[in-house]
C-alpha cells in the first residue's frame, strides 16, 4: 500500500515503519517503536484506538545504494543519503551518534560498525567503540556539523553528518568504516562510556518492583558482557540514570500527586486519598486508602488494626506510615497509607483523623502499635473508644535494655501471653521476686495494654506490630523509589495480593480456611487421650490437660480461656463437640469461615487504566501545584536494615541465665573464637 502511494517498486527499495508512542516518550532522544512483523502490527492497531491521531512514520530505502564492501569499497570518502542520525550531549560534553539501521554489510570484519541495538534502541557510537575495540576523538560539532574521527591521528577511519533543518537528527554525509591503524600501536584501552550509555544498557534490569542490580552488579555485567571496565562511581551515576528514566525523577512526581490521585479513585471507586501542601506550595502529607480494603474490612476482617511507620529511602526521605489487619487465613490486609515529614505529633494525628473517615472509632476496635507516644497521643485524641495495646516486643526490648535481672524477659514474654488471670498473676509474681523495678515498669505501661488476659477489647493473637513490619519488608525496594512510583509500587502489590487470594480461596473446599483447618487438626489429635465428664445439657468438664477445663458450648466458652479470646474451639471445646456430634466450624466465629474470606477479595484493585498522557483531570485538579517537600539529609549515612533485632537481645539476654559459655571451633578454648585464635595446634 505505501508502494502504491508512493509510486515506487517494492523490489527497489526497503521500507521501515515506526510510531512513537506518546506515553512512552522520556527526551527528545526517545527511541520510536518499529513494526517488522504481524504481531507488531497488531500492536500497533490496538494503540491507535486509545489515541485520536497517531503519526506513523514511512522510511523508504534504497536496496542498493549503501554496499560498503563492494561497488564502494575502493572510495574512503563515499557520499551516502539515507541514514538517519540524532546527536545527543553527554555527561563529557561530546556527542553520541545512533544509527537507525543503516545499511552496513554485515561481515566478519570486527573494524566495521555494524548494526547494533539497546532494548530496540539503536546503540550509541560509545557502545560501537566497545564492540569493535577502538578509540575515537570528537571533532568540530555543532547543531550543523557532526564530525568524529579515530583516535590515532594517522587512521583513515571517520564519520560526519550534517544536521537536518528544524530537527534534531543528523544525517550522514561521508562514512569511512575501516581502520587504518594497527590495534598493536594502542598504547591504552578503549574509551570507558558515560554514565548515561552504560545507565541505557542496565535500565531494563529496574523496571520491576525489585531493587535491582547494584553498582558492583554493574561493574561485573560490564565486565562480561562488553569487556569493559568502568569505576565505581562510574557504576553509581549509571545506577542513578537508569532509575530516574525508568521511576521518575523525584522532583516531577510530586508534580502529579493530584492527579494521580484522582484517577486512582476513577479507577477504584470508594477509595479515600487526601494530601496536604503547606503554605508555600510544597509537600507535607498523603493519605490512600483503596475501597475494596475498606468494604472488605468491615465485611469480614478482624477488628485488630496494626500502625507503625517506616523510613522512606528516596531523594526526598519522609516517612510511610502503614495500617493494616489480617483477614481469617491469617494473610495480610493493608488498610491505609501515608506518607508523611516524620513521626511526630502532628502527622500521626493528621494520619489517623484521615484513617478516621473510613474506619468509624468503636468500641470492638483494637489498635495494637509500639510504644510511639505520637502515636499513642493520636488514638487517645481520635479515637478514644477503642482500645490500644502495646505491641509485645518492643516491651520486652526496654526491659532488656534498660533493666537488670536474669530470665525476666522469659517471664515478661509468658505473662503477656497468658490466656488465664491466674497463670498471669503467677508470672507476675516471680518477676516481682527477681526485680521490683521491672514490675513497677510494667504496671506504668499499664497491663491492660500488654497482658492478653487483661486487655478490655478483642485482641485476639494480634499482640505484635508484625503485621506491618511485614509490609514495610514487602515494601524494602519501593520505598527507594519517588512517590508516585511508591503508591504505584503498593497498588500493584495489593492486585497481586487480591489477584491471588481470590483464585485459592475460590479452590478452597473446606468449611474454613486453610490457616484454621491446620490449627484445629493440630488440636484435635493434641486432645486425643482427654475424658470428658457432663455437668449439665450445655456444660461439661474436660480432663487430662494440666488442669481440669469447664466447656459452655452454647456461650462458646472454656475455662482456659483461649476458646474466649481466640473465637477458635480449643482443645476441650473440640473434644467435647466430637463426644455429643457436633462439627467444630459450627463453633467457630463467621470471620474465619471460607465464606468470609471469599467474601473480602471479591472485588479487583485496578490500577490506572489509561496511559498518564490520557488523563482526564478536573480543571482544580490540573490546575492544583505540589512542590517537593524541604528536606536535608543526614549527616551520617542511614541504616537499611536493624543489625539487632528485640529477639536477638531477648535470647542474648534469656542466654545468660542458661550459663553456656562459647568456645573456640579451632584450639576448643574458652574465651575467643576462631578468627581471633592465635594458639599453636
Amino acid at each position: 500500500m505505501v508502494c502504491e502511494d508512493f509510486g515506487t517498486d517494492v523490489n527497489l527499495v526497503n521500507i521501515e515503519l515506526s510510531y512513537l508512542p506518546s506515553d512512552l516518550v522520556i527526551g527528545l532522544d526517545s527511541p520510536p517503536v518499529f513494526i517488522t512483523n504481524d504481531r507488531q502490527l497488531k500492536n500497533f492497531f490496538t494503540y491507535v484506538k486509545t489515541k485520536a491521531s497517531t503519526r506513523l512514520c514511512v522510511c523508504i530505502r534504497s536496496k542498493v545504494g549503501f554496499n560498503l564492501n563492494e561497488e564502494h569499497a575502493e572510495s574512503p570518502n563515499r557520499e551516502e543519503v539515507g541514514m538517519l542520525c540524532e546527536v545527543s550531549d553527554d555527561i563529557d560534553g561530546e556527542a553520541e551518534l545512533e544509527e537507525e539501521d543503516a545499511k552496513i554489510d554485515e561481515s566478519d570484519d570486527e573494524n566495521k560498525c555494524e548494526k547494533y541495538m539497546i532494548n530496540g534502541k539503536p546503540a550509541t557510537m560509545e557502545i560501537c567503540a566497545m564492540k569493535h575495540n577502538f578509540d575515537y576523538k570528537v571533532g568540530k560539532t555543532d547543531k550543523r556539523v557532526w564530525y568524529v574521527r579515530c583516535a590515532d591521528d594517522d587512521c583513515r577511519w571517520h564519520v560526519r553528518a550534517e544536521g537536518l533543518t528544524g530537527s534534531s537528527y543528523f544525517i550522514i554525509k561521508k562514512y569511512v568504516p575501516d581502520h587504518s591503524c594497527a590495534p598493536s600501536s594502542r598504547n591504552h584501552s578503549v574509551r570507558t562510556a558515560s554514565s548515561k550509555t552504560v545507565g541505557s544498557l542496565i535500565m531494563h534490569k529496574y523496571e520491576s518492583v525489585k531493587e535491582g542490580p547494584k553498582p558492583n552488579d554493574i561493574i561485573q555485567f560490564m565486565r562480561s558482557d562488553h569487556g569493559v571496565e568502568i569505576s565505581y562511581s562510574l557504576a553509581w551515576e549509571a545506577r542513578e540514570y537508569a532509575v530516574n528514566v525508568v521511576r521518575g525523577i523525584p522532583e516531577k512526581g510530586y508534580e502529579k500527586v493530584s492527579k494521580y490521585l484522582h484517577m486512582m479513585k476513577e479507577a477504584n471507586p470508594g477509595s479515600h486519598t487526601f494530601y496536604e501542601t503547606d503554605r508555600n506550595g510544597r509537600f507535607r502529607f498523603l493519605f490512600i486508602s483503596h475501597g475494596q480494603s475498606i468494604s472488605g474490612f468491615y465485611a469480614a476482617i478482624r477488628k485488630n488494626i496494626v500502625v507503625d511507620g517506616t523510613y522512606l529511602k528516596s531523594k526526598y526521605k519522609g516517612v510511610l506510615l502503614v495500617a493494616t489487619a489480617l483477614d481469617g487465613n491469617s494473610n495480610l490486609y493493608p488498610i491505609a497509607f501515608g506518607v508523611v515529614d516524620s513521626e511526630n505529633d502532628r502527622s500521626w494525628k493528621w494520619f489517623m483523623r484521615q484513617l478516621n473517615v473510613v474506619i468509624a472509632d468503636d468500641q470492638s476496635l483494637a489498635f495494637v502499635s509500639d510504644m510511639n507516644t505520637s502515636l499513642a497521643k493520636a488514638l487517645a485524641k481520635v479515637y478514644p473508644h477503642s482500645h490500644h495495646g502495646i505491641c509485645i516486643h518492643h516491651l520486652l526490648n526496654n526491659v532488656v535494655t534498660y533493666f537488670k535481672g536474669k530470665g525476666v524477659a522469659g517471664l515478661v514474654a509468658k505473662a503477656s501471653k497468658a490466656y488465664r488471670v491466674a497463670d498471669f498473676k503467677k508470672q507476675f509474681t516471680a518477676i516481682f521476686s527477681i526485680s521490683p523495678a521491672i514490675r513497677n515498669y510494667l504496671i506504668q505501661a499499664d497491663v491492660r495494654n500488654w497482658a492478653r488476659c487483661q486487655f478490655p477489647g478483642y485482641m485476639d493473637d494480634v499482640r505484635t506490630n508484625n503485621p506491618a513490619e511485614s509490609i514495610n519488608f514487602a515494601l524494602r525496594s519501593p520505598r527507594e523509589f519517588p512517590v508516585i512510583p511508591l503508591l504505584d509500587s503498593i497498588r500493584e502489590m495489593m492486585t497481586r495480593w487480591f489477584f491471588k487470594r481470590r483464585n485459592l480461596s475460590s479452590k478452597h473446599k473446606q468449611p474454613l480456611t486453610v490457616a484454621v483447618e491446620k490449627k484445629i487438626d493440630r488440636r484435635i489429635e493434641k486432645g486425643k487421650k482427654f475424658q470428658v465428664f457432663p455437668v449439665s445439657d450445655d456444660r461439661f468438664l474436660v480432663r487430662g490437660d494440666t488442669f481440669e477445663c469447664m466447656v459452655d458450648l452454647v456461650r462458646r466458652t472454656c475455662s482456659c480461656g483461649k476458646f474466649d479470646l481466640m473465637k477458635i474451639p480449643c482443645i476441650h471445646a473440640i473434644k467435647e463437640a466430637f463426644r455429643v456430634g457436633i462439627q467444630a466450624h459450627t463453633l467457630t466465629d463467621d470471620m474465619y469461615t471460607t465464606a468470609s474470606w471469599r467474601s473480602i477479595y471479591e472485588e479487583s484493585i485496578n490500577p490506572i487504566s489509561v496511559p498518564e498522557d490520557a488523563w482526564i483531570v478536573p480543571s482544580h485538579v490540573q490546575q492544583a501545584k505540589v512542590l517537593p517537600p524541604d528536606t536535608r539529609r543526614a549527616a551520617c549515612r542511614r541504616k537499611k536494615r536493624r543489625y539487632e533485632t528485640v529477639e536477638d537481645k531477648i535470647r542474648s539476654s534469656q542466654g545468660t541465665q542458661s550459663s553456656k559459655h562459647r568456645k573456640c571451633s579451632r584450639c576448643g578454648i574458652e574465651g575467643h573464637n576462631r578468627s581471633t585464635c592465635d594458639r599453636a595446634i
